[in-house]
């Protein structure tokens, strides 16, 4: 059975790549799940395959999610092929040159965006798994990159701000966030209350009349 080799690039920096050996016969879910490990994202998100040309322009759409296939007459009134699910459309299926092209769009919010070319066609290896990373170039980038920016460069409270907004992130990262920042010890504590109470002691002792003439309080008076 024939082994695609396909070299995935980030499109923001082709310096960072992973090049996938993958059979004809594997689908694109399997070309997804191994993009997804290769660049150590968690596969929260919807993606989808494009069909390129040699100019990186998307043509026809295969993506992961079933609720992400629009209706049928929505397809024929925009005269665009029909979308394809992941899942059961094969990668020979889309295969029809030697060096064909695909752009992979992960997280439409964000838009990671992949540039994927075949490279080769390689004989398959009866004891290699299927599909599998066969080379790697690059740091990955980051994919909740905000959330570590605002770690290193913002104040405690805008951090913590960043954390409650994103709905990735779970509870216990946020209550380790908390647990990180550096509180009022309670001795502290004691010690600037006890501060407070000697500067009022302070202001009771005596007073001053209209003459000038400093009074004592009735305590200090009767000894």
């Amino acid at each position: 059975m024939s082994v695609y080799r396909f070299k995935v690039c980030w499109e923001d920096n082709e310096d960072i790549f992973r090049d996938i050996d993958i059979k004809a016969a594997h689908s694109f879910e399997d070309l997804h799940t191994i993009i997804q490990q290769a660049f150590k994202f968690d596969a929260k998100h919807a993606a989808s395959f494009f069909v390129s040309d040699d100019y990186w322009r998307k043509g026809q759409e295969i993506t992961l999610r079933k609720e992400d296939l629009p209706l049928d007459e929505e397809e024929i009134r925009k005269k665009v092929e029909p979308k394809k699910l992941m899942s059961g459309t094969k990668v020979a299926k889309h295969v029809e040159q030697p060096h064909q092209r695909f752009v992979y769009v992960f997280d439409p919010e964000v838009q990671w965006t992949f540039l994927i070319e075949m490279i080769k066609i390689v004989e398959e290896n009866p004891k290699a798994a299927y599909p599998s990373i066969v080379r790697s170039n690059g740091n990955a980038p980051k994919q909740y990159k905000q959330i570590n920016m605002a770690k290193e460069e913002l104040s405690p409270d805008l951090v913590l701000a960043s954390l409650l907004d994103d709905p990735d992130v779970k509870d216990e990262e946020i209550f380790k966030e908390i647990g990180d920042e550096e509180g009022v010890e309670e001795d502290d504590l004691k010690a600037l209350e006890g501060e407070e109470g000697e500067d009022e002691d302070s202001e009771m002792e005596g007073e001053e009349d209209s003459d000038g003439d400093f009074q004592f309080n009735e305590d200090e008076d009767e000894n």
